[in-house]
């Protein structure tokens, strides 16, 4: 059986005011990209309403660190009531979207990914005593690993957002 621990729970990051929802979305996938790991969109959802747009999109990209462990986050981000708007920035007028942005992450570190251990009583007990006494170094290690991106991500979306809090009052 796949054993979850979790490492970050419902980290949030709440924004209000201009951004780009399209340069949001490119942020997290370079960062997944350059960070190696595997993009998967699990949902991406948009709707038109009285008071503007509503997008929410919910990724949950994975690194293999092994064999046997791999990092898993999950990415949701829901944007409400967007509005398109005209910025002067710079002397150059830019559309830009207007609205509150929701962030929310998650990550875990799944070991026996596989089901390699499960196949007999003997190799489950044989794999709790090899977690709890030889792989530990290597668990502790991959847990930090995966702590370290996920809080990577949320400064890098902080920075942008407030990259264009100071670029848009410019």
């Amino acid at each position: 059986m796949v054993e979850r621990r979790p490492v970050i729970d419902h980290e949030q990051i709440v924004f209000e005011g201009l951004f780009r929802v399209k340069e949001v979305y490119r942020l997290i996938s370079d960062w997944q990209r350059d960070r190696a790991y595997v993009y998967v969109e699990k949902r991406a959802h948009e709707s038109v309403t009285k008071t503007g747009k509503h997008v929410e999109v919910e990724m949950e990209p994975y690194k293999k660190f092994s064999d046997y462990a791999k990092a898993v986050m999950c990415i949701h981000f829901t944007a409400h009531d967007l509005q398109e708007v005209e910025v002067t920035i710079d002397g150059h007028k830019q559309k830009m979207q207007k609205g509150k942005i929701i962030f929310t992450l998650d990550s875990w570190l799944e070991t026996d990914y596989e089901q390699r251990w499960e196949t007999q009583p003997a190799f489950y007990v044989l794999r709790s005593l090899f977690e709890k006494y030889v792989y530990v170094p290597f668990l502790s290690g991959f847990l930090k690993g995966v702590r370290d991106d996920t809080l990577h991500l949320k400064e890098q979306i902080k920075a942008y957002l407030n990259l264009e809090r100071v670029g848009s009052s410019a």
